[in-house]
């Protein structure tokens, strides 16, 4: 038996050293190396899987730059909303038990969390919507670092006061922390444990990820990564108060073996059936506007894209301070990559570095750029958007009257009271796709006591219903890394006089 073990562990020893020294990822270690010199990223960490099997896991550079401890391939890195299938995943799982009814209202499982409505009374939103973002919640962030996390709302809190429908349900996929922040808890609500304790239970031990989880680590001696902002400075702890999106840690081999999963479901038959796998990677909602990423849908936690480069591609990426992640499979191929990273907004070297290793297991591929915006373009005084706009915005139980007014030489007029009355006015431009509009002013809300407020922008996201722009306006601060992204509702009617 010991002769036998010691194979085995020789085997698998060399297996592992062939997969870092394979050729074919020859070029991706030269960019990751580069990237690492250049200071681009503290440290990286890459897995590929191809046929069921890890074909190259390597790690670059340092998880602590301070202490030199150097990032491995089981270092935990922050996976930001690349945490976003791993709850999704749970949610599918708790469905095939019988515990939660996708189409059913997500109101059901709930409990004191409700959400407010004051668009135009219809369906109430479903768990698919929230899987899919087809919900009609805003964009949402809200995070806490250090000694501040103690004074951190609770989630029940946040809900009651940017729990929002802005939008009717099944209209639009807008991407929503706040949605999958509920999945969390309906999660906890159908299980009776803790979100991370469920997640350990039933998808990270079934799966080997034996260095994931949620939150904070099980010992003090835990290998993590530091966080580092865009000044290389490291981060001090982080508190994120929507843990279903995106509050995971892992390390590149626990969530290759994630992507395994979802490449091959007979490969861990007890998390999930193969059919809600396939499930989670089509477009859930058909009927609403698909927005972002050009041709790609948003699934039941995953994005998709039927024609990239002539492969179908399945993927998510993750960005929060202190983290750039991506997972993307090609599905049809059976083959994968993860790539973790340890420092904000550096996506683009992320998806670089993964796209690297597909084409060396796939020649030829061709994927396009992962652009937010491909959809759109800018606003140049177009007829549908043309004119002036009066209406309000919704903070909390105040309404603050506000004017829109779309100029005919591509910029917005923005103006609303402010404090003490007075009024407060930019000009700023957007973009446009269809009914959608998207800007951002470099106002702040009249907002008593906020945080952050000494970097102020104001996100404009609408979409237009005949004369009626409805959606919200976010208030957004990130003076040295992102405070909040928080939504307040907005309605605006077309006026009939000439716009200017």
């Amino acid at each position: 038996m010991r002769r036998q073990l010691l194979c085995c562990f020789l085997l698998a020893f060399a297996g592992i050293a062939q997969a870092q020294s394979d050729a074919r990822f020859a070029a991706l270690e030269r960019s990751a190396t580069a990237a690492i010199d250049a200071g681009r990223a503290p440290s990286l960490a890459v897995a590929v899987i191809a046929d069921g099997r890890v074909v190259y896991e390597h790690a670059f550079g340092y998880a602590d730059v301070a202490a030199r401890r150097a990032a491995t391939v089981d270092t935990a890195y922050a996976l930001a909303s690349a945490s976003k299938p791993i709850t999704a995943t749970a949610v599918l799982q708790l469905a095939e038990r019988g515990r939660v009814d996708l189409d059913a209202p997500a109101s059901r499982y709930l409990g004191p969390l409700k959400l407010q409505s004051p668009v135009r009374r219809g369906a109430a939103p479903s768990v698919r919507q929230l899987l899919s973002h087809t919900a009609g919640l805003p964009t949402y962030a809200q995070l806490y670092y250090g000694e501040d996390i103690a004074a951190a709302p609770t989630f029940a809190r946040s809900v009651a006061r940017y729990g929002v429908l802005v939008q009717p349900p099944g209209r639009v996929a807008e991407y929503s922390n706040l949605g999958y922040g509920l999945l969390g808890a309906i999660v906890e609500r159908r299980s009776g444990r803790r979100f991370g304790d469920y997640l350990q239970r039933n998808v990270f031990a079934p799966l080997g990820m034996d260095h994931a989880f949620v939150g904070t680590p099980a010992t003090p001696d835990a290998d993590v990564a530091v966080g580092y902002d865009l000044q290389d400075r490291p981060l001090p702890s982080l508190y994120n108060d929507t843990p279903g999106a995106g509050n995971v840690h892992a390390s590149a081999r626990d969530l290759i073996r994630f992507a395994r999963f979802h490449l091959d479901p007979a490969s861990a038959a007890s998390v999930m059936s193969a059919s809600g796998v396939q499930r989670m990677q089509r477009n859930a909602d058909p009927g609403a506007l698909q927005h972002c990423y050009g041709n790609s849908d948003y699934g039941l936690g995953w994005y998709v894209r039927d024609d990239d480069g002539g492969q179908r591609v399945v993927w998510h990426e993750g960005g929060m301070p202190g983290a750039s992640t991506i997972i993307k499979l090609l599905p049809a191929r059976n083959v994968g990559v993860v790539v973790l990273a340890n420092k904000a907004e550096i996506n683009d070297l992320t998806q670089a570095l993964a796209d690297e290793a597909l084409r060396a297991l796939v020649p030829g591929y061709a994927p396009g750029p992962l652009d937010p915006t491909a959809n759109y373009s800018p606003y140049a005084a177009q007829p549908t958007f043309l004119g002036d706009w009066q209406g309000e915005v919704h903070l909390g139980s105040r309404r603050v009257q506000c004017r829109l007014d779309f100029g005919k030489d591509g910029t917005v007029r923005i103006e609303y009271a402010g404090p003490q009355g007075k009024s407060v006015s930019a000009l700023f431009k957007g973009i446009v796709y269809g009914d959608s509009f998207v800007g951002a002013a470099p106002l702040s809300l009249p907002l008593a006591g906020q945080r952050g407020a000494d970097a102020p922008l104001l996100l404009v996201k609408l979409l237009r219903s005949g004369d009626v722009l409805q959606g919200a306006l976010v208030a957004y601060a990130a003076p040295a890394r992102l405070d909040y992204l928080l939504p307040f509702y907005a309605r605006f009617t077309r006026r009939v006089s000439a716009p200017r």
